[in-house]
């Protein structure tokens, strides 16, 4: 789980120039679970639905298969969505 994390991270520092020094990373499984829960590059719903998740396990797991599928993403198209644009009202002038 944290070398998932530490790839995203690597990948979203081309993106944004900074990152978490693997320092920093904790080994409590559930801190990191909401550490990346919190870190990662998501629209609010997705956010929620893995605070929401039953344990630390499944948020694991879950977060792993998002981490693993947003750094092949980020590989390949190297930016970072805009997650919030959607919920901003538009103006047509």
């Amino acid at each position: 789980m944290l070398r998932a994390f530490r790839s995203y991270q690597k990948r979203l520092a081309g993106a944004r120039e900074r990152s978490l020094t693997t320092s920093e990373l904790p080994d409590d499984p559930s801190v990191v679970s909401y550490l990346v829960a919190a870190a990662a590059v998501l629209d609010t719903p997705s956010k929620q639905r893995l605070l929401q998740a039953p344990d630390t396990a499944t948020r694991l797991r879950e977060e792993l298969s998002l981490l693993r599928r947003e750094t092949a993403v980020l590989r390949h198209l190297p930016s970072l969505p805009v997650v919030d644009l959607t919920q901003a009202p538009t103006y047509p002038n």
